[in-house]
Order: C-alpha cells, then sequence, then structure tokens
C-alpha cells in the first residue's frame, strides 16, 4: 500500500470517528460502548484534497457509530497541517443527529449547521437549532456546547427573537 493511500486511510479513519463521536456531546452520559464501535459514512459522494487536508462527504451523509447517528446534506472535515483536526462542519435543512445515554434515553438534536471546533472544545449548532432530552428541549438561533466545561449557551441574534427551553423533571432522573 503506498503512502498516500495509508494517509489517506488514516486520515479518513480519524475524521470519520470524530464526525460521528463530536458532533454528539451533550452533558449527558452518552453509551461508553459507542467510540468502539465501527464507524460507517454512506452518501452519494465522497471526495478527500490531501494538499488542502480536506474530506467532503455530499450528498445524504449518513453516519452511525453505535447508537449514534447523524443525518446531513453535506459534511467537511478539514485537518490543519500537523494533521490534527481542525474542524468539522455539517450542513443541511436540517442536519439532524441522535444518541443513546447510558440510561437509555437519547438526546437528540437539530440545526442547519452543527460545527465541531476541537481546539476550543465547542460544538457549534446554528440555525433554527434544537437540542431534546426526552421531552426536555432548548430552542435558539445558535447553541453552542462547551465539551470541557460542560457549558451550554444558547442565543438569538435576531432582533425580537427569543431562547426557548422546556424542562420535564422525569427526563433528568436515572432509571
Amino acid at each position: 500500500m503506498s503512502s498516500t493511500t495509508q494517509n489517506l486511510k488514516r486520515f479518513l479513519t480519524v475524521s470519520l470517528g470524530v464526525v460521528a463521536l463530536s458532533l454528539i456531546c451533550t452533558p449527558a452520559h452518552a453509551l461508553k460502548d459507542d467510540q468502539n464501535q465501527p464507524i460507517n459514512v454512506v452518501s452519494q459522494e465522497q471526495s478527500a484534497d490531501l494538499q488542502a487536508n480536506k474530506l467532503v462527504f455530499s450528498g445524504d451523509v449518513v453516519a452511525t457509530q453505535g447508537s449514534i447517528k447523524l443525518n446531513a446534506d453535506k459534511v467537511e472535515v478539514t485537518r490543519n497541517a500537523q494533521g490534527a483536526l481542525e474542524s468539522i462542519i455539517a450542513y443541511g435543512k436540517p442536519v439532524t443527529f441522535e444518541q443513546q445515554q447510558d440510561n437509555g434515553k437519547y438526546i437528540r438534536g437539530r440545526a442547519n449547521t452543527v460545527s465541531y471546533l476541537p481546539e476550543s472544545t465547542q460544538v457549534v449548532l446554528q440555525g433554527r437549532a434544537t437540542i431534546w432530552q426526552g421531552e426536555s428541549s432548548m430552542t435558539g438561533e445558535r447553541i453552542e456546547y462547551n465539551i470541557a466545561t460542560q457549558r451550554m449557551r444558547a442565543a438569538t441574534q435576531s432582533q425580537g427573537g427569543r431562547v426557548s427551553s422546556t424542562f420535564v423533571p422525569a427526563d433528568f432522573k436515572n432509571k
């Protein structure tokens, strides 16, 4: 196997793992075994620009790993010159995702754009963004979640816009 092919295979393996895992980061406890499951990405087109360190999956993109499922129109994965992950951006009308938690409940989300920025440990949902845990939800034009600090912030930039949250106490009890 040529070094270019090996580099591409390594790039794809690492990047796809991060696509599937990182877009679903929430304060809830995800299934611990998900990260050890095979990663599958299906799309109408997949392309790699090795010089730009960029992968693009487009056309009905479905990425799965264990209980994680991501649906998007397009996903772009970019790495820096040193090979470290720079960003993952999923686009759709909407992008949707879900992941089962250890307690058997699901965390779900949707937005027009979902970005993972590992340097700042941020997951950002933009454009009609909503995250659900059971019947509880948070909605805004932009929802930011910091994986390291486990802090979430929702905002609406439009004039007169509002952020909405609904909390159902039963959703937060462990079974």
